[in-house]
């Protein structure tokens, strides 16, 4: 029974075909097989961009019911300094299998979080067992990847799921489920999930699941379960900032308390304000030679945010940016 599996595992791609919005990699990946070839592969790209459901339709399509005995898997829970990587991994690829023949295959997900001296280390074995050992390695930066790795592998770069994809997939599920929905819904999530299609799905599921069940799944639902503020809010906010005759300590109190009030997160502000000022000089409303410090200003703020877990601290510096 799977009626109480996550959605983004229910629903999860069991094919190479299935796989959305990476139609190129798909074309690639399937040729590379349906030629007998089957190199070392590096995919690294954004979260949510379909890495590991890809591997995982290929385990299916290649190996079917061996994959048990032919594939090892390690995840980021899994440790991976250098011992694991001569005694595990290289037992696994060294261990003659006289039940099966072919290629067996080792997938490293979020190989990004290896220490530098396990992937020297895994450099040799990977040169060393190429002959029946296949290894995949999963991530999201591929430059914490050593470059004798790299050299080693067929890289792929999974890019953001278009919005015109998530929505189509978010469509499939909600009608799998018998959800009732209105369409705004699916180009909300969308939005917020900006080419996150695990993300997407997952805040469909919470939405669904703090609706009434005499309401639809809607725009607004979407963006309280969310914790994500709506674009006139995001206009105000903006206007609050661009507008000089207001004073440093004025706009800080009413922003505060519209953040406060409101609860939301510091960094999410941030790339919605960079977004709307993008917006605002593609559309000619303001000076883009007057905004490229501010731009700069903000980037490093953004920097700051992600590295720290009070982002309340800088709500003040992000005004004093706009009110210099």
């Amino acid at each position: 029974m799977d009626y109480n599996l996550p959605w983004v595992e229910k629903y999860r791609p069991h094919k190479l075909s299935e796989i959305v919005g990476q139609d190129k990699i798909v074309t690639s990946l399937t040729k590379m097989f349906n030629g007998g070839s089957f190199p070392h592969l590096l995919f690294y790209g954004g979260s949510g961009s379909g890495k590991t459901s890809t591997i995982l339709a290929i385990l299916n399509d290649y190996y079917g019911t061996k994959k048990k005995l032919m594939v090892m898997r390690l995840d980021a829970s899994d440790d991976r300094g250098i011992n694991s990587v001569r005694e595990e991994i290289k037992g696994f690829a060294e261990k003659k299998n006289y039940f099966m023949k072919g290629i067996k295959l080792i997938i490293l997900d979020e190989a990004d979080s290896m220490t530098f001296d396990a992937q020297f280390a895994l450099r040799r074995i990977i040169e060393k067992y190429s002959s029946s050992t296949r290894f995949c390695l999963i991530c999201n930066y591929d430059n914490k990847i050593i470059p004798a790795i790299k050299s080693r592998c067929a890289e792929f770069k999974f890019n953001p799921i278009s919005q015109e994809h998530i929505i189509t997939k978010l469509k499939h599920v909600a009608d799998s489920e018998n959800l009732s929905y209105d369409k705004s819904a699916f180009q909300v999530l969308s939005n917020i999930a900006k080419g996150d299609l695990r993300k997407a799905i997952n805040l469909m599921q919470s939405a669904s699941s703090g609706k009434d069940d005499m309401k639809q799944l809607n725009a607004e639902l979407c963006y309280n379960i969310a914790g994500y503020p709506k674009p006139n809010e995001i206009k105000k906010i903006s206007d609050m900032l661009f507008d000089d005759s207001k004073t440093l300590e004025v706009t800080s109190k009413k922003f505060r308390k519209y953040i406060t009030e409101n609860g939301y997160s510091i960094s999410i502000i941030l790339k919605e304000i960079i977004e709307d000022i993008v917006c605002r000089i593609s559309d000619g409303t303001i000076n883009p030679k007057e905004y490229c410090y501010i731009l700069s200003e903000l980037a490093g703020l953004e920097s700051k945010v992600s590295k720290s877990t009070f982002g309340d601290i800088y709500l003040s510096m992000l005004i004093s940016i706009f009110k210099k």
